[in-house]
């Protein structure tokens, strides 16, 4: 079917890639861009920072907790009109937040926009899986992957110039003629989906899964704040595993479940995802510490933070086309466990940076990160989105963005955490503020590298006795035939 429609509409796939990433660049644009806008929202709104932080929260909540859900629903009711409906509710959402009077207009406004970047992300790869043939989709689900990583990496660049060109209103008002655009654009082009019929939703599983993760997500980013032995934090991740394992026997006994577990039996999908999460760990470890360390330490202006960041989304954007290209053509994923490799050695050399450290040295360790991100995220993407039914690709590409956000927001928990925890006993026992920072900030990259060499570890567990691509074919065939 997919071969036909290559020959008949050549120029599909391509419309189909020009969508998707209309969407999710404003989707993860939005996930980054309001943290550079913090300061000025507290000023404006007259708070303080444990409430505004909550701008970003809220985003980040609503996303994860509603990825998987929205991933079967689009399964069940066509990607289509959950993807164009989901660039719409993000653009009313950020119209919502452009004109909000308080914070808390402005965090459910927040939440508004959440639940449109979900239905995008939820949808994307699982798009662009369909538009394109199995030869191809490396290659692509690379250029989707560079368009989160520059959206997220680009975010804090563009905010900043917005903010003192025009207000914090502007980082909002921006997206409004993008989604209106990228609503019609996709209700045009967009080819509805073939449907199984009978199919039914999994209200509790829905439900339990939206709890645990909420639980989870709410766990790890007050920990900090909170105290990771307090009461609360406790009961969090007490309710986190106890819904986790209603939602694990619920699905193991429905007969249409949200989440195949089934899924989890093939050691390319499992390790695949692993690896994603652990990759994107030590990512959002850097976005959180380097500016800090570069502004504080090293004296460089905002300006030159933002033009030392933007070479990671750089490299990245050069290339993972390349490495998913290659991949399309080898089916080997050594070479993305290479990638992660080069991630733990530019770790490493980071976590060696002092107050002599050079601006080019930081562009040269970024540069390295942007390089090993790209080379693993193409060829990653590609053994998940390719280790599924076409009738469960919404739920994988779900999953695969609900993933990917965990790591983002434990990342920033688990550095954030070290870093303090560092810096505090230093100070407490006498140390200078830049000696106990550049002690934390050098411990905080040490944990980041063994976690992230972690993720080499499990990468390289992505093979079958035969090459991957014929453990996939099985693993698709083996799923269909069960669906039939």
């Amino acid at each position: 079917m997919q071969d036909t429609q290559e020959q008949t509409d050549p120029g599909y796939k391509w419309r189909a890639m020009l969508v998707v990433s209309i969407g999710v660049f404003m989707a993860t644009l939005d996930g980054s861009i309001v943290n550079i806008a913090l300061p000025t929202l507290t000023k404006y709104f007259n708070t303080d920072i444990n409430t505004i932080v909550w701008v970003i929260l809220s985003y980040m909540l609503t996303i994860t907790a509603l990825l998987l859900t929205l991933g079967r629903l689009s399964d069940m009711y066509g990607k289509k009109p959950v993807f164009a409906a989901g660039i719409a509710i993000f653009t009313i959402g950020s119209a919502l937040c452009s004109f909000s009077s308080s914070e808390m207009e402005l965090i459910f406004s927040r939440m508004v926009q959440g639940i449109g970047a979900a239905m995008i992300m939820a949808n994307g790869p699982a798009i662009i899986t369909s538009a394109f043939p199995h030869t191809q989709r490396g290659r692509a689900l690379g250029l989707i992957g560079t368009i989160v990583s520059v959206g997220s990496m680009l975010g804090p660049v563009l905010g900043g110039f917005l903010i003192d060109w025009a207000g914090w209103q502007s980082i909002f008002l921006i997206n409004i003629p993008v989604g209106i655009f990228g609503t019609a654009y996709a209700l045009k082009t967009l080819r509805k989906d073939e449907l199984h019929k009978g199919q039914k939703f999994d209200f509790y599983g829905a439900l339990f899964m939206f709890i645990s993760v909420t639980s989870l997500m709410l766990g790890v980013t007050e920990g900090q704040e909170l105290g990771w032995g307090s009461p609360q934090i406790i009961a969090l991740f007490i309710t986190f595993a106890v819904f986790l394992l209603l939602f694990i026997r619920v699905e193991a006994s429905a007969i249409q479940p949200m989440v195949d577990l089934s899924l989890f039996k093939n050691k390319l999908y499992s390790a695949s995802n692993l690896s994603s999460f652990l990759s994107f760990v030590p990512m959002f470890s850097v976005i959180l510490l380097m500016p800090f360390y570069m502004v504080d330490i090293l004296g460089f202006s905002t300006k030159e933070v933002g033009l030392a960041l933007i070479s990671v989304p750089v490299t990245m954007a050069l290339v993972s086309p390349i490495s998913g290209w290659i991949y399309d053509r080898t089916r080997s994923p050594l070479p993305g466990s290479l990638g992660i490799a080069l991630c733990v050695i530019a770790l490493y050399f980071m976590a060696s940076l002092g107050v002599d450290s050079g601006f080019w040295e930081i562009v040269l360790l970024l540069s390295m990160i942007g390089i090993g991100m790209g080379m693993f995220q193409s060829p990653n993407n590609t053994i998940i989105m390719g280790s599924v039914p076409t009738n469960r690709l919404g739920i994988a590409s779900g999953l695969l963005a609900m993933v990917r956000t965990l790591g983002m927001v434990t990342g920033t928990a688990v550095s954030g955490a070290v870093f303090n925890s560092v810096l505090n006993s230093q100070q407490a026992a006498g140390a200078t503020y830049e000696s106990a920072f550049l002690s934390g900030f050098h411990y905080a990259f040490l944990v980041s590298a063994v976690i992230c060499a972690a993720g080499v570890l499990t990468s390289l567990v992505r093979t079958e006795k035969n090459s991957p691509i014929h453990g996939v074919e099985r693993t698709i065939k083996g799923y269909e035939m069960k669906v039939k």
